[in-house]
């Protein structure tokens, strides 16, 4: 029986084979349940490619039912080297994650409210396709492609050493080509960070959840990522994944592609305070989200965005406003994210409107956030009071790398050690004391 599965199995070409359970119905014979190693055959990488499937195979169970036999071993090191960049490419390609989250969420409206048994079979189902995640008992499951590396591992330790190099040379080389030609985004500071753990959070609470009519569900593993990572983080990610429809609310699916279908939404809650982070819903139908916090429909309006750092076109009148709207409720506004924070459009967009106007300068120094990154905060006191001696020389350093910072590209901006020449007439001194002491002064013609 080895043999033939052997035989069937999925060529380089990719051909599915035929079912083992088809050729035993065929032959008269009663129908079994499906070895692991039927199952696995099964799998193709090309067109007829099951994620899901994928996702399902027990990997120490298909070794020990291939040992021994050193032919199957390697054909199931070769599928599983096949597999590994298709899982790769549609695990990690974040306009690929976002058709499958749909997709999932497509077979969560359809499918959960007539399944009583969804909340205990969907988790085992779902459980680590992109990102590590618990499973009903607590088990921890690696994430998909790590478990195939693994598999591939297994497979070359129970071959033998003769496989090992074997499979050194042509295997790993091999699928390291296919990934080069299937996955066709860079890992440049551009891609989102975090698609992976976010994703799957989102489908770990689908799984856990049943569709209940229009009642929205909480995204509670969601929201646990937004605690651990931050708010700004989640949003920018779930913006990449989703369209976004207004401030705080991301289209899951649209009813104009998915006709007589009420919209899904991912409804973002701006926390009530800036150490607390935004908490998520799932919105079915349309309904807005109701919290028990009782907040009044003036308070609702006057909400910032969850994040106005995945935002790229904010302009003057919307940072005051919300930096008043902050004020009024005496808020913080939120840290930006510390990865890459400087290149952001959004912060490079703030930090000129603080080098620019005098307005924004005093708003923003009224409600900015406390800890790093602290560069922005200590540039707007330094240009508000013409003088600033940092208490630390962390917070010096930090001004010194905001000015450096301004000064890229344009290399007629720091003219000397110790003076740099910014935008709109700014120029910053810096002076040292007895004891290292430093001093900075600014002049400008937007000073205060």
């Amino acid at each position: 029986m080895l043999l033939a599965l052997v035989s069937t199995a999925p060529e380089e070409g990719g051909k599915s084979p035929a079912s083992p359970k088809s050729a035993a119905r065929a032959r008269g014979s009663p129908v079994q349940e499906p070895t692991e190693l039927e199952k696995f055959f099964q799998l193709n990488p090309e067109e007829k490619f099951d994620l899901e499937a994928t996702n399902l195979i027990d990997a120490p169970k298909l070794v020990e039912e291939a040992r021994g036999d050193k032919r199957v071993l390697r054909e199931v090191l070769r599928t599983a080297e096949a597999l590994l960049p298709r899982v790769r490419a549609e695990t990690e390609d974040p306009l690929l994650v976002s058709a499958i989250l749909r997709n999932k969420t497509l077979d969560w409206v359809r499918h959960s409210p007539s399944n009583s048994a969804w909340p205990e079979t969907m988790p085992l189902r779902w459980g680590g396709i992109f990102y590590e995640s618990r499973v009903p008992g607590g088990r921890l499951c690696r994430k998909l492609s790590t478990r195939l590396a693994g598999l591939i591992t297994l497979c070359v330790e129970a071959s033998g050493a003769v496989a090992f190099l074997r499979a050194g040379v042509t295997g790993l080389f091999r699928g390291s080509a296919m990934m080069a030609k299937m996955v066709q985004f860079g890992l440049s500071s551009k891609r989102p960070r975090h698609v992976q753990q976010i994703a799957q959070a989102y489908l770990d609470d689908l799984a856990a959840n049943r569709c209940v009519g229009k009642q929205p569900v909480p995204l509670e593993r969601l929201s646990e990522v937004a605690r651990r990572t931050g708010s700004a983080e989640v949003n920018i990610t779930l913006v990449e994944l989703f369209s976004q429809e207004g401030t705080g609310t991301l289209i899951v699916l649209d009813p104009r592609f998915h006709p007589g279908m009420d919209p899904v939404t991912i409804r973002v809650v701006p926390p009530k305070s800036q150490e607390d982070a935004a908490t998520y819903d799932l919105v079915h139908g349309g309904v807005r989200a109701v919290r028990e916090s009782g907040a009044s429909e003036d308070a609702a309006a006057d909400a910032i965005p969850a994040s106005p750092w995945e935002r790229s076109d904010l302009t003057k009148k919307e940072w005051l406003e919300m930096f008043k709207s902050l004020a009024k409720r005496k808020e913080r506004l939120e840290a930006p994210p510390r990865e890459n924070s400087r290149d952001r459009e959004s912060y490079i967009g703030l930090r000129d409107l603080v080098l620019a106007d005098a307005s924004v300068r005093r708003a923003f120094l009224a409600v900015h956030w406390k800890g790093r990154p602290s560069g922005l905060a200590l540039l707007g006191q330094l240009l508000s009071a013409g003088t600033l001696v940092p208490e630390f020389d962390t917070d010096a350093d930090y001004l010194e790398a905001e000015l450096e910072h301004l000064g890229q590209g344009h290399a007629d901006h720091r003219s000397k050690d110790g003076q740099w020449k910014l935008a709109h007439g700014w120029t910053v001194v810096r002076e040292v004391a007895d004891g290292n002491a430093r001093t900075y002064r600014a002049n400008g013609k937007s000073a205060d």
